[in-house]
């Protein structure tokens, strides 16, 4: 339903040792030369520089290939390519080079559960949950409930929304999810609260807009149906809620 989830060179003579994980070149440290390509191809990423950004990640590797960061990074960029063969074998490769690092299982976890590998990526989060280390419970039982409501189980999503916010009482898909849930329950004054409270800490979403329009349909709020109608033509205009509205009108 959503999509949830939670980012951000010289050219040298090779000198390639075939059993090295590194790659050599003259005069250059390998470790530093990934380490700073991987800074530029997350900051390319936060841009949205996609194209640069593998320039820079793919060059990372070709230095040290034991850069998890690096692996990490460049599965992220693949995964928002739709690319997802490659970006399940970066993912792996970063969490097999560093098993620790939480946030890696939990964006990895969010890319399963993207393909619906429901399963797999509910045990990597149930992983990050028990990481004593782990600071951010919050959005990983927030990742669990989108995980959930895409595979069906409301009930199951409505928990893990729950206590994700008493984590953290500002998570925007935790709010819109919560909304949701009772709105089709029947339970207009929560759904209206739970997406105020979401429209105080996120940008509006074609999903967003769309409950608000049905929040105001309820109430008989005509001008405000028009004027959310009027918002998601203009700015999701190829979204499925405008679609729906499409057939809204219909009836």
């Amino acid at each position: 339903m959503r999509t949830m989830l939670h980012i951000i060179g010289l050219v040298f003579v090779l000198a390639v040792s075939g059993c090295a994980s590194k790659t050599e070149r003259v005069g250059v440290d390998s470790e530093k030369a990934s380490a700073a390509n991987t800074e530029l191809g997350v900051a390319y990423l936060a841009r949205g520089s996609y194209k640069v950004a593998m320039v820079k990640l793919k060059r990372a590797i070709e230095y040290d290939d034991d850069n998890a960061d690096a692996h990490h990074y460049i599965a992220e960029l693949y995964r928002r390519l739709e690319q997802n063969d490659l970006a399940d074998v970066h993912f792996k490769k970063s969490i097999d080079l560093n098993d620790e690092n939480s946030a890696v299982k939990n964006n990895y976890g969010i890319f399963l559960c993207g393909i619906g590998s429901y399963k797999q990526g509910l045990t990597l989060f149930n992983q990050v949950l028990a990481d004593p280390l782990y600071s951010d419970k919050g959005q990983a039982y927030e990742n669990m409930g989108l995980c959930a409501e895409k595979q069906g189980n409301i009930h199951t999503a409505e928990k893990h929304y729950s206590t994700a916010l008493k984590f953290n009482k500002n998570l925007p898909a935790a709010l819109l999810g919560m909304a949701q849930i009772a709105f089709d329950k029947g339970n207009i004054i929560s759904a209206a609260t739970y997406l105020s409270r979401h429209k105080k800490v996120s940008r509006p979403t074609a999903q967003s807009l769309w409950l608000e329009l049905l929040i105001a349909r309820k109430k008989g709020l005509k001008g405000k149906v028009g004027t959310l109608a009027l918002k998601l033509k203009q700015f999701f205009p190829d979204s499925r809620e405008v679609a729906l509205l499409e057939k809204l009108k219909l009836r």
